[in-house]
């Protein structure tokens, strides 16, 4: 009370024989709060080399203008920082869900070339489609969106499968609504010949290759996009489920799947495409069996063809002749001899195996 007295409070006191009373020292009202607040507005924002105000509306004016431009720095910094963060917001969680795959991967005892494939599917992916699932962003869509983008990138290639010409384009409209994404990578095999088909598959970008042989070493031919193979065994037409060749991606790979029980969802109400399908999959199958059996004929035509052996031209007279003229003993015959009886053996063998072949 007695600071506070002392500092605001009146003291009279004597100078030279006369009496002063100690005041403010700048006596207008809020005088000095005004300069206190500029002088702090002043430092806290490291605005100087201004002019200096000479009234009590310079001060405020200067301090309210000071005040207002931190307040907007401050929004524009905070304007920014959101930008920058919504720019890599779907990258910082392509991050961390990479980072989580990978550490489960270590925490298992993945092999390494495995977690590096692993990396390298997220990476293609994120390169793609800059999103781990861009299915969820079309879902987002309306319905009549979704068709309508469905319908621009795949009915095209969707309505030149030999399966479905013909089909009622409202049935190839939900058809294509369940078509999905699916990424392979180099030396991913999509399918080996035997496995039960469950799966369509067209081909949108990347080059597959059709692989047989010892080994699985021989590229009999290569798929590019817009290919469409394993839509027989959606059906199962006699029970021909099962893949009939190794498929394997020569590089990255970017392919629709249609499953099989997305057709069945589908087809339950369409019957009339249900029995154009089954129709038009056996004249697929009893074409592709014709086919199959003139090639194994004429396979077993060329083998015959191989097989067949010249009669061996008989060993000349002139020689027999020689032999019954020689004597017995003498070594010329006995060495002529051996010649004619390897000759007649040769000859019994070669009649042998041509009766052989002829009979098979």
């Amino acid at each position: 009370m007695i600071s506070a007295w002392e500092a605001f409070g009146q003291i009279p006191y004597l100078i030279n024989g006369r009496w002063y009373v100690n005041k403010w020292a700048y006596t207008n009202q809020g005088n000095s709060y005004i300069r206190c607040f500029y002088f702090v507005a002043a430092v806290a924002t490291s605005i100087g080399s201004n002019p200096a105000p000479t009234n009590v509306i310079e001060y405020i004016y200067m301090t309210f203008s000071w005040m207002m431009g931190v307040f907007v720095f401050a929004l524009l910094l905070g304007q920014i920082k959101d930008i920058v963060s919504n720019a890599n917001k779907n990258r910082e969680q392509y991050r961390q869900t990479m980072d989580a795959v990978l550490a489960q991967c270590i925490n298992l005892g993945v092999p390494k070339t495995t977690i590096d494939r692993v990396r390298d599917w997220f990476n293609y992916t994120w390169q793609q489609q800059k999103t781990l699932d861009e299915q969820k962003l079309i879902e987002r869509l309306p319905l009549k969106l979704q068709t309508d983008l469905a319908l621009s990138v795949h009915y095209n290639t969707f309505s030149k499968v030999q399966l479905f010409q013909d089909c009622d384009r409202a049935f190839i409209r939900e058809l294509v609504l369940k078509l999905r994404p699916v990424i392979f990578l180099p030396g991913d095999w999509i399918c080996k010949k035997g496995d039960v088909g469950k799966e369509m598959y067209i081909v949108n970008d990347g080059v597959l290759q059709i692989i047989g042989g010892p080994n699985n070493t021989t590229v009999f031919a290569e798929l590019t996009e817009g290919s469409v193979f394993g839509e027989i065994s959606l059906l199962a037409i006699g029970g021909n489920n099962r893949r009939t060749a190794n498929i394997r991606s020569k590089g990255y790979s970017t392919l629709f799947v249609l499953s099989k029980e997305d057709l069945n969802d589908v087809i339950k109400d369409y019957p009339a495409a249900q029995k154009l399908l089954k129709k038009k999959a056996k004249q697929i199958l009893s074409k592709d069996t014709k086919t199959s059996a003139e090639n194994d004929k004429q396979k077993k035509k060329t083998m015959e063809e191989i097989c067949q052996v010249s009669t061996r031209i008989a060993t000349p007279r002139m020689l027999s002749t020689v032999v019954k003229v020689l004597p017995k003993k003498s070594i010329t015959y006995q060495h002529l001899q051996s010649i004619l009886g390897k000759s007649k053996e040769s000859e019994s063998d070669i009649d042998s195996i041509a009766e052989d072949a002829n009979s098979s």
